[in-house]
């Protein structure tokens, strides 16, 4: 895969990689630019380049944009155990590398599991960050019992894809064909989060529209394949393989609210927002420090459905901000 190949017009500017240590592994990580330290932390399943319509943004604005493969993803280090993928590594990953800059504080912006990955350096690190920013994934905080618990009572066994995901054959399935699994998923209709399970996989349930999603343009599908050939889904999986070790490991936070100046961002079709409503979770008010909030008509892929609305948010919050 070429820099000519990159999407979202990414080739044009001057974005070099290399990997450095952090927390006794190593991450990729993409990066261009000058100012103000922002990190943009991907999610599942996305690669770094999920966020191009953000880092070109930002760069525009004279930002340093660092962009990391998280671990376990494209070139970054993916450790073998499964208790190596727990949000609190995940976390201390990324103050660990707000260390490595000399640039902190710095601020952090993440998406689904990078949103709460974000959540939880605000939780575990607040002095690291200037401020923090989520899309889509609110913060549900410790909660008294893992969300894993909750889900696993909520919904029977094979109804919700993360207990889905704590299988081996669910990631077996995931490898066979990673141009198909990512077109499913990033392509894919998930209204069947909410629908009785059958006997078929969670690929299988997920429905593909008439029409290609006008947003998720193949270039960026192609490029996510390509970063999906060097550790496949084992390791991104395992970070769903946590929950309850996370729950055990923050038990000295379980009141910490985040104090850290704040942005949360959502659409109207995340299915996240959902269920911490559905448990009486107010997200809003596990922040000390919430200086803009958006609600926008799209669904979970929002930095992408919905650029300039969320590009103008992040301008909003990033000018509250002291670094």
């Amino acid at each position: 895969m070429t820099m000519a190949q990159l999407p979202y017009a990414l080739d044009k500017y001057a974005m070099t990689s290399r990997r450095i240590p952090t927390n006794g592994i190593e991450l990729n990580v993409f990066e261009a630019g000058s100012g103000p330290l922002v990190l943009l932390l991907h999610g599942f399943p996305e690669c770094w380049a999920s966020w191009g319509p953000q880092i070109t943004y930002l760069l525009d604005r004279g930002y340093h944009v660092v962009v990391p493969e998280m671990r376990g993803y494209g070139e970054s280090d993916a450790p073998a155990a499964v208790a190596a993928y727990d949000t609190v590594e995940l976390a201390a990953d990324v103050a660990g590398l707000i260390e490595a800059y000399g640039e902190e504080p710095a601020v952090v912006i993440g998406h689904d599991w990078g949103c709460t990955v974000a959540w939880h350096v605000a939780w575990l690190h607040p002095e690291k960050l200037a401020g923090i920013g989520g899309l889509s994934v609110p913060w549900f905080g410790r909660g008294e019992v893992p969300i894993l618990d909750i889900i696993t009572a909520l919904y029977p066994d094979d109804y919700f894809y993360i207990t889905d995901f704590q299988r081996p054959e669910t990631t077996e399935l995931f490898d066979r064909d990673h141009q198909e699994t990512l077109t499913r998923v990033m392509r894919g209709h998930m209204d069947m989060l909410g629908q009785p399970a059958d006997e078929r996989s969670f690929l299988e349930r997920i429905t593909m529209p008439d029409t290609p999603v006008d947003f998720m343009h193949q270039d960026f599908i192609e490029y996510l394949v390509s970063r999906y050939r060097f550790h496949g889904f084992e390791p991104p999986h395992n970070w769903y393989r946590n929950f309850t070790r996370t729950f055990e490991r923050t038990a000295a936070h379980a009141a910490d609210v985040i104090t850290v100046p704040a942005m949360y961002l959502t659409g109207t079709g995340e299915w996240t927002v959902e269920l911490a409503q559905s448990l009486g979770i107010d997200e809003l008010a596990l922040f000390s420090d919430l200086r803009v909030t958006g609600l926008a008509e799209a669904g979970h892929w929002l930095g992408q459905e919905k650029p300039e609305w969320v590009n103008g948010k992040v301008s909003e919050f990033l000018q509250t901000i002291d670094y």
